[in-house]
């Protein structure tokens, strides 16, 4: 029997930034199958029960879920299913959460921390938090926002350059309070501002790994509102989670781009010795697959041959990414819109297919491209390669 494809997820963010509540929240979004074509199931029925508690807390409760202890490691298991057009039930595949206290980003963390260095090396992705309460302060120049900037943020930012051969995403909560005031372009220049964030940007852009800037609220317009730097709900509006399922969504797609350049560079490395073949640094993917064995379709059968099994989800997907992230940032967003319809169509063909956990978890995939590119739609900027 096949054991299920598990995705390791670092999460990290300062105390009060809504990283348990973001779970909670994606959870309850994501409980039930609807348009996405897919639901989340936690594992272990104490853990479904807290995530309920958080809920329950977050819409009724006078105050906010308390924050995660110091020195705690919350581990979340979600197992990502699809119920078949039969009504069967398909495991996918599932996604480990490691969420980190916020007290080990707004305390130091020697280089002793043996446990979480471990964690951060077999981890598959890395999603960091930005306190969008904290942000909405520092665009206006107050000092709780400046505070932010000068001790959580670089704090955060050391872990990140910790993270060189994973995708790394910094997802904004409490979008909601932010949208009134500012867009994504502003909040991601002042963020810019900072010369330590520029750099690891810049870094990761040279070689060739995957970063987002993604919004999210766990609660939604009209919930909460901001007085004196105090989150105040409304009495009466119940949450409406926006965008909380898109950085789970965008793993996958990340995972591969990463996994891809990395088999690509090696393979020239090989080519180089063995060939003598000349490959300019200009040339796009495609261009080097070609370069490397003739044609690009035995480039992409090549790749989907090498990469390791549980990032093994058919050679038209790989051939779909290769083509879409080769395409210029504008010409990216105009082909986007055109590929809505193509990738919903997708998404109800592979649907139509699900008969076990491999074609189960090629539906998820379609369904993850599917909410990517949705982001490339509504968030353009939320792209952060080859921005500097």
């Amino acid at each position: 029997m096949n054991t299920m494809n598990t995705y390791s997820v670092i999460m990290l963010g300062p105390r009060g930034s809504g990283k348990t509540v973001f779970l909670a929240s994606m959870h309850k979004k994501l409980s039930t199958q609807g348009k996405l074509d897919f639901f989340l199931k936690v594992d272990g029925e104490e853990k479904r029960k807290y995530l309920n508690k958080i809920n329950k807390e977050l819409v009724f409760g006078e105050k906010w879920p308390s924050a995660t202890q110091m020195s705690e490691l919350s581990e979340w298991e979600f197992t990502c299913r699809v119920q078949a057009k039969d009504l069967l039930i398909y495991n996918a595949c599932k996604f480990v959460y490691l969420d980190y206290a916020g007290d080990r980003v707004n305390t130091e963390m020697g280089e002793e921390d043996e446990e979480f260095n471990e964690q951060i090396r077999r981890a598959d992705i890395m999603l960091i938090l930005l306190d969008g309460q904290k942000l909405c302060s520092l665009m206006r120049r107050e000092k709780f926002g400046l505070e932010w900037l000068t001790d959580d943020l670089p704090n955060l930012l050391n872990v990140a350059q910790n993270i060189q051969n994973k995708p790394l995403h910094f997802v904004i909560s409490k979008w909601d309070i932010i949208e009134p005031h500012y867009n994504l372009q502003e909040i991601r220049n002042v963020l810019f501002q900072e010369e330590s964030f520029g750099n690891i940007v810049r870094k990761r852009n040279e070689a060739n790994k995957p970063i987002r800037l993604i919004p999210v609220s766990s609660v939604g317009k009209g919930f909460a509102k901001l007085e004196d730097n105090i989150m105040i709900k409304n009495v009466g509006v119940l949450p409406k989670p926006f965008q909380v399922e898109v950085p789970l969504a965008c793993i996958l797609p990340d995972i591969i781009q990463e996994q891809v350049d990395e088999l690509i560079e090696r393979i020239r490395q090989e080519e180089d010795k063995i060939k003598g073949i000349e490959i300019k640094p200009e040339l796009n993917r495609k261009e080097k697959l070609g370069r490397f064995f003739g044609s690009i379709g035995a480039g992409i059968k090549k790749i989907q041959e090498s990469l390791p099994q549980k990032y093994k989800f058919g050679e038209n997907l790989v051939e779909d990414f290769i083509e879409f992230v080769e395409k210029p940032a504008k010409e990216k967003e105009a082909e986007a819109y055109k590929r809505v319809e193509e990738l919903r169509a997708k998404q109800q063909e592979y649907i139509s297919k699900v008969v076990d956990e491999e074609t189960a978890l090629k539906s998820v995939v379609a369904s993850f491209q599917s909410i990517e590119n949705r982001l490339n739609i509504d968030f353009p900027e939320s792209d952060l390669s080859k921005v500097l």
